[in-house]
């Protein structure tokens, strides 16, 4: 992203974190203090498409001086199959979905959800099962995915 000066701001929004440089700063948001509630969020990847496979945020803004540990009680995690690296919630304060797809199983929020979020849900994880659990992104294949440990996981789930 090129720098900027007062007179001519860019306008470009920061694909990592959502600051709009020349707008959000000229409403009196600091980028620092745009990064310091970006990080009180969790540091979810503002525009998914640009999204590096391999983005480790801990690595990106330890290089800018910031210490960040991500923490496990704040992963984004699948409500279908339990898939624990969702970019983002699956869904928001007021329950709406993200959009988001999962890598996991494929649903994505806020449309195979639609009417009845329980039911699209349960349904989709019915038909997740039965075709075998497979890994859904052709593009990010976690580590170690284990089909098997899913299922325990989704045993879990109460009914």
């Amino acid at each position: 992203m090129e720098s900027y000066g007062k007179e001519y701001p860019s306008c470009e929004i920061c694909s990592c974190c959502g600051f709009q440089f020349g707008i959000d700063d000229d409403k009196g948001i600091s980028h620092d203090l745009w990064r310091e509630t970006w990080i009180k969020k969790d540091c979810s990847f503002w525009y998914t498409p640009d999204r590096p496979i391999a983005w480790d945020v801990e690595k990106q803004l330890k290089s800018i001086g910031i210490m960040y540990k991500k923490k496990d009680a704040n992963k984004n995690i699948c409500p279908v199959c339990k898939y624990d690296g969702l970019d983002e919630p699956a869904y928001n304060s007021l329950g709406y979905g993200s959009y988001d797809i999962c890598q996991g199983c494929g649903f994505q929020f806020g449309l195979d959800d639609y009417p009845d979020k329980n039911k699209g849900i349960q349904k989709w994880r019915e038909n997740w099962i039965r075709g075998g659990s497979s890994w859904y992104s052709t593009s990010s294949i976690k580590p170690n995915w284990n089909p098997t440990e899913q299922l325990i996981h989704l045993s879990k789930i109460k009914k």
